[in-house]
């Protein structure tokens, strides 16, 4: 019982995918295991595409279930080792263990492409989800925030060159 208890402080709610302090603490073991194994770890921010007018058109339950399908299709591409949190409103991250930059961008486009497979229905109608991304590799000692910084920045670049898109950080 107290592990289920420790596991729900961990999940958020909402969508099952991790939450902040689930993230943070996934992110920094993946850190520490890239550090002695010497492997590489890439990082995927997402955010939805114009999930305000989702929700403003659609309504938040709507909203709401963009939010957990989105998780649910991370969850059924991605590898076992990957995790998914949720950090923010409509924005996620990916963990990529073992990954280097080049499989990671081919990962999260293999994951846009599954999603625009997979829609769901509101009232008879299909609403697809796109998301815009920003990857990175972890540079050598880089910690958390410069390395979900460096994510942020790509995904923001990915939103300003039409949406639906992934982009490489520096």
């Amino acid at each position: 019982e107290l592990m289920q208890v420790s596991e729900l402080v961990r999940e958020d709610q909402l969508t099952g995918a991790l939450n902040r302090r689930g993230l943070d603490e996934a992110v920094d073991v993946e850190l520490k295991r890239s550090n002695r194994n010497r492997t590489p770890l890439s990082l995927a921010l997402l955010d939805i595409d114009n999930f305000k007018k989702l929700n403003d058109t659609l309504g938040h339950q709507v909203g709401d279930r963009a939010l957990t399908h989105l998780t649910q299709v991370i969850k059924e591409t991605l590898r076992p080792t990957d995790a998914v949190g949720r950090y923010g409103g409509e924005e996620f991250v990916v963990i990529l263990p073992d990954t280097d930059l080049n499989a990671a961008v081919e990962t999260i486009q293999r994951l846009q492409r599954d999603l625009t497979k997979k829609f769901f229905l509101h009232n008879n109608e299909k609403v697809l989800v796109t998301f815009s991304a920003g990857v990175a590799l972890r540079l050598e000692n880089e910690d958390q925030e410069d390395l979900l910084g460096r994510a942020d920045k790509a995904m923001y670049q990915a939103k300003q060159t039409g949406k639906n898109r992934v982009v490489a950080a520096n």
